[in-house]
């Protein structure tokens, strides 16, 4: 990503828009999958990141969450976000993006319960650990910002919103349900009072149709440096499948190139087509790392029960993220990256008896003549969101579900970068200031 050091160079000569006289809104911003870092409680030890070194070759087996053995359900593991994840070694993460936004924005970083530090802006930094449900991160969310607003002492005080990646997936449910737990969230429907209490949202890279690429994390891993994630492992997770695809554009393909009508939350999907805890492979891995073989067959039973609760709350997460648009009157405004070729749908192969989900076209065993792979499985994007999902709205539709997803107020901005250099990228870090800098859009009409 680009340091800091380059804002200077394109603020040597200030836009009419920078710093302009009206008072601003604190900030929160709200990070992505492997955002914040991980400690032990009880020892303060960093689990994540690691050092550089294993950043390039470990296989993060410490990020998978303790199962309960009768349901599967994630239990705790003494871990907790203890830290924006800014920079490993030479690799810069979150750390240009809060950098720009003090040095060129003129914010200041605060804590909820500190008092404001002049009259500059405040940016605060919730913190969650990305692995576990993002529903109840969106319920943490809601407590921090009532803290925010509470430590400005100014009544009706509201938040301008930052997200990045699945951070906008634990906003958009703040924003409809605020505080309510999933549950009531789907009982109850929408009350928008998360959205009550925010000026502006910026979404950065966020999938709001959900993305290809966690199916595939869920069959194949999740390449991390020189090594990967193993799906046994991000199978313990709760997140992954929380950023399944919507089913908005055709994501799954048969070996002719043609739309399935696939839920990716339906357990028969992954079962008879025998991938993630249901491929055979995987499950004989698991096997094989228990001891013995009584405690590799309970294992395998363990995983599946988890997999299978994770997909059902899957599910309910996805129809309380949609079950209304948000307010009209809320600011809302895009910004993503559409020059990376990015994966938008699988194809189903069946090789030697057994599917295989193919993401890439150098992957399909048995190419077929006259079929253009690259354009089937890819579409513009920033090498993990596509475009049209950063946009909420589909390239190749299946219904018209993503128009009322994403209506109200919009603007968006298209650079490019990939998924993780997207906030440290000049010409996101323009749009955003720009963004922040605007007056909300019902005052400006």
């Amino acid at each position: 990503m680009a340091g800091c050091g380059a804002v200077g160079r394109w603020l040597s000569e200030p836009p009419a828009w920078f710093h302009s006289g009206a008072p601003r809104p604190p900030v929160v911003f709200v990070h992505g999958a492997f955002g914040a870092r991980l400690r032990r409680r009880q020892d303060g030890r960093e689990v994540w990141p690691v050092g550089t070194a294993e950043l390039l070759l470990d296989d993060y087996d410490q990020l998978a969450l303790p199962l309960d053995p009768e349901t599967g359900a994630a239990l705790d593991d003494g871990i907790e976000a203890a830290g924006l994840f800014d920079a490993i070694g030479t690799v810069d993460f979150y750390g240009p993006l809060v950098g720009m936004l003090q040095e060129a924005g003129g914010y200041r970083l605060a804590r909820p319960g500190q008092p404001p530090a002049g009259d500059a802006p405040s940016l605060y930094l919730f913190l969650y650990d990305w692995r576990r449900d993002l529903a109840r991160a969106a319920q943490d969310l809601a407590r921090f910002i009532e803290q925010v607003v509470e430590s400005s002492g100014r009544t009706g005080q509201r938040v301008d919103l930052v997200v990045h990646s699945s951070g906008g997936t634990v906003a958009r449910h703040y924003l409809l349900h605020g505080a309510r737990s999933l549950e009531s969230a789907v009982a109850l429907g929408p009350d928008f009072s998360g959205a009550a209490r925010v000026e502006r949202l910026v979404a950065i890279g966020v999938p709001e149709l959900g993305m290809a690429r966690s199916f595939q994390a869920l069959v194949e891993g999740e390449p991390l440096g020189l090594g990967t994630v193993a799906p046994e492992t991000l199978m313990t997770a709760e997140s992954p499948y929380q950023l399944l695809p919507h089913g908005d554009d055709a994501w799954l393909l048969d070996e002719r190139g043609q739309p399935l009508a696939a839920d990716s939350c339906d357990p028969d999907l992954w079962r008879d087509f025998g991938l993630g805890i249901f491929n055979d492979a995987i499950r004989a891995r698991v096997r094989a790392q228990a001891q013995g073989r009584t405690a590799g067959h309970e294992r395998v039973l363990m995983l599946e029960r988890a997999f299978l609760g994770r997909l059902d709350r899957a599910r309910q997460f996805r129809s309380a993220i949609r079950s209304a648009p948000l307010p009209a009157e809320l600011a809302y405004y895009t910004i993503g990256g559409e020059c990376r070729p990015t994966l938008a749908r699988l194809m189903l192969e069946r090789v030697a008896g057994q599917w295989h989900a193919r993401a890439t076209p150098d992957s399909v065993r048995w190419p077929q003549a006259g079929l253009d792979y690259e354009q089937l499985l890819l579409e513009p994007g920033d090498g993990t969101v596509t475009r049209a999902s950063a946009a909420g709205r589909p390239d190749w539709p299946k219904s018209a579900g993503a128009e009322a997803l994403c209506s109200g107020p919009r603007e968006s901005t298209f650079v490019c970068a990939s998924h993780n250099q997207l906030v440290g990228d000049l010409d996101c870090q323009r749009a955003l200031l720009r963004a922040l800098d605007r007056l909300p859009q019902a005052q400006a009409d």
